[in-house]
């Protein structure tokens, strides 16, 4: 009976001093820790989009806070940390058109330039140019511009997920 309370104990203990190595994607491991808090200003917008630089810029805000530990500073001199870009192409293509001959879905197609900037001693941790993002978008009854507003932001959303997941990550 008490060799069988030893070898649970033992078993037990062992079993809290094991780690599995387990660890959550997207923590920014490749970001200094000495980097607390970032600026994000709007991205320049070379294309003819109206209002993508708003869009985007946002959605990268929101995902960049919401999966990374850092705090988001309004003013660059107040920031250890700087993510600027430019939107170089944003290109919305028919790809399915209804019985009707309406456009029913649209492939829109968004290529950045990104970099973020240690501001502590003036270093390039992630840089990327012609980062692109491919998505489709369904539109109902009417046409795609006239949601175009709502189309911009959802996939805004879906495409700062892969800019946030490649800058934490690092690849």
């Amino acid at each position: 009976m008490r060799k069988k309370i030893i070898l649970s104990v033992l078993l037990l203990s062992l079993l809290f001093t094991v780690n599995c190595g387990y660890k959550l994607s997207g923590s920014g491991k490749y970001i200094p820790k000495d980097l607390k808090s970032i600026a994000i200003p709007d991205f320049d917008n070379k294309t003819t989009e109206y209002r993508a630089e708003q869009f985007v810029t946002f959605a990268i805000r929101d995902e960049f806070i919401k999966r990374s530990r850092m705090v988001l500073r309004e003013k660059v001199e107040e920031a250890d940390a700087l993510l600027e870009g430019s939107i170089l192409k944003f290109d919305v293509t028919p790809v399915n058109y209804s019985s009707l001959g309406s456009v029913d879905m649209y492939k829109v197609t968004i290529k950045i330039n990104v970099k973020l900037v240690n501001l502590k001693n003036n270093s390039i941790i992630y840089e990327k140019k012609n980062m692109s993002f491919t998505g489709n978008y369904e539109v109902g009854s009417s046409d795609f511009f006239s949601q175009e507003s709502e189309a911009l932001k959802k996939i805004s959303v879906k495409f700062s997920a892969s800019i946030v997941s490649a800058i934490l990550e690092n690849y």
